[in-house]
């Protein structure tokens, strides 16, 4: 908590505010929101820092909640996509390991620095869903969820069936093709069957 504070005024002067709870910094937006983790990890010899940057768009995460099964419950805090400084940029580590107090300093002013260059330039870009949309189809074959095949096939498919539908078909496609992988048990499959069966709907209705 101490070290997430050391941000506090930073963010807040940039929009967002402390969610003590969760210990995050948020900015909410009508259609969503905004989220940075600020993750700092103590050990014995060292310690480090983790940064993460979320945008959640609430009518996908309200959508895929009624299909997808992985989610349990925390569908509230849910978030369409989650990236790291480092794939943002060549120059950003994904974490940083620190050996003192003196070292945290200048890693805190690096990272406000990578905000303020590059950082909050890509929240603003991506909360726009047809822009996150975009984002998903570029990496339709290599998921930004790597280790989650299955959460990236439901945030794409969403996302381009409410916010751009002719690329729906592509992404449709892409990932029926990849369902048969390790990463999806018969239930899940058949859980993202029944989702592509409504999304195909020509007209979407509250379920």
């Amino acid at each position: 908590m101490d070290v997430v504070c050391l941000h506090a005024e930073f963010f807040k002067d940039n929009g967002f505010v402390l969610n003590q709870s969760q210990l995050l910094f948020e900015k909410v937006f009508p259609h969503g929101k905004q989220v940075i983790f600020v993750h700092f990890v103590e050990g014995t010899t060292e310690s480090y820092l983790e940064y993460h940057l979320g945008i959640r768009i609430n009518a996908v995460e309200d959508l895929i909640n009624k299909y997808i099964p992985t989610l349990n419950n925390y569908t509230d805090q849910s978030l369409t996509l989650v990236q790291t400084p480092d794939k943002l940029g060549d120059s950003y580590a994904k974490k940083t390991i620190l050996t003192d107090e003196v070292e945290l300093s200048d890693v805190i002013i690096s990272y406000e620095n990578f905000f303020l260059d590059t950082g909050f330039n890509w929240l603003d870009q991506m909360i726009d869903p047809i822009v996150l949309e975009q984002e998903f189809l570029h990496h339709k074959k290599n998921p930004f969820e790597a280790c989650n095949l299955v959460e990236s096939a439901f945030r794409s498919t969403a996302l381009s069936r409410l916010y751009n539908p002719k690329d729906y078909p592509i992404l449709r496609q892409s990932f029926l093709e990849r369902i048969n992988c390790d990463e999806m048990t018969p239930f899940t499959i058949a859980s993202f069957l029944q989702f592509l069966n409504y999304l195909d709907k020509p007209v979407l209705v509250e379920a």
